[in-house]
Parts: structure tokens; sequence; C-alpha cells
């Protein structure tokens, strides 16, 4: 009887640092995953191992004392241009694009004002005001917040005063004659800094 029980509990020692073996490479993997940016390219590692951005050379940036307070990036989005009277693609766009911050969860939904507006409903409306030209694909903008919507202290845009567009692929303007009135939408890709006061 001694042995059977000696056997019992050999096995499940055996189980137990089985267990033990899998959960070892089971939760670095997970660990790693947690803090994996969604782009690679343009990001770095911050302080502490936290994760950061790296600007991209040429980013057009506000002067005086601001901060980087996030980064999203373009998960799926399109600008769209209307035909204007004269049968051209008009060279302004409208944007619809849903955004996922770098780092850490978060999303903005990024439309026409333009506007983005934050899962806790928090709204800011820009203007442009320094364009950098790219080949190949739609600007660099600095743009300055000129409105809150749905604002409070404690909301997620309430300090943001400047959004920067950076890392731009596609969007750009179809070519050729159409029809006054016709819309055309253009997969574009981009980051969107949001700056506040340091």
């Amino acid at each position: 009887m001694g042995s059977i029980g000696g056997k019992r509990r050999i096995r499940a020692a055996l189980v137990c640092a089985g267990l033990a073996a899998a959960a070892a490479t089971v939760v670095p993997a997970a660990a790693s995953a947690a803090t994996a940016l969604p782009d690679a390219g343009g990001t770095s590692l911050g302080q502490h191992g936290k994760p950061g951005y790296t600007l991209p050379e040429g980013t057009p940036k506000p002067t005086g004392d601001y901060r980087v307070q996030s980064v999203y990036k373009v998960v799926k989005g399109v600008q769209t241009y209307t035909c204007d009277a004269t049968g051209a693609w008009g060279a302004a766009s409208t944007p619809e694009a849903q955004l996922a911050r770098y780092g850490r969860p978060g999303k903005i939904h990024h439309y026409a004002g333009p506007r983005w507006t934050a899962r806790d409903g928090s709204t800011v409306v820009g203007a442009v005001d320094t364009r950098v030209p790219q080949t190949g694909t739609i600007p660099w903008l600095l743009l300055k917040v000129t409105a809150h919507e749905n604002d409070g202290p404690r909301k997620e845009l309430h300090p943001v005063e400047w959004i920067s567009r950076v890392k731009t692929t596609g969007g750009v303007s179809p070519t050729g004659t159409c029809t006054p009135g016709e819309t055309s939408s253009v997969p574009y890709g981009a980051d969107y800094v949001f700056w506040a006061p340091a």
C-alpha cells in the first residue's frame, strides 16, 4: 500500500512540474504580446522599457513648450474627393478613419471637420497650419485645434492643442475627368500625433 501511495505522490509531483513548465513557456509570450506596438515602423521603446514613439524626421511640430500626449495610427481610413462643377476632381478631401493608439489601448474616430473623437466622447476640431508636401501621397500636416466639444478636465482630448499628421501613405486625389457631384474614396494611412502643453 505504501508503494502505491508513493507512486501517486510521484505522479502528482510530475504533473505539477509539467504544469509549471508549461506556464513558464506561456507567460513570457503573453507578456510580450501585451507590450507589442501596432506597427514597428517609426516606433521605439521609451524610458524604462515602456512603449514610445519616435517622430519621423521632418515632422511639422508646434513651436513652444509642448509634449506628445499620444500617437494614433490609421487602421482603416479613406480620403473622399468630390468632382467639381467643371468635371475635375477637387483638391480638398474629407477623412473617414478609425485610429488605434500606439503603446496601449485606445481608439479615435477621425471624420469631417476635420474632427477627432475619442472613446470618452471628447472631440477636437482642427484647422491646417502647415503643409509638408510628400511624393506619391497626401501631405504631412500640422493642425491647430480650434475647438473642443464634449470637453472636460478628465477627458482624453481636453489638453490637446495641436495635431501632426505624419507617415502618410495613399490618399491622393483621383485623376481624369468625372461627373460633377461624383465622389471617390481613396484608402490612406497615417500617424496622428496629439500635442498638449508640457
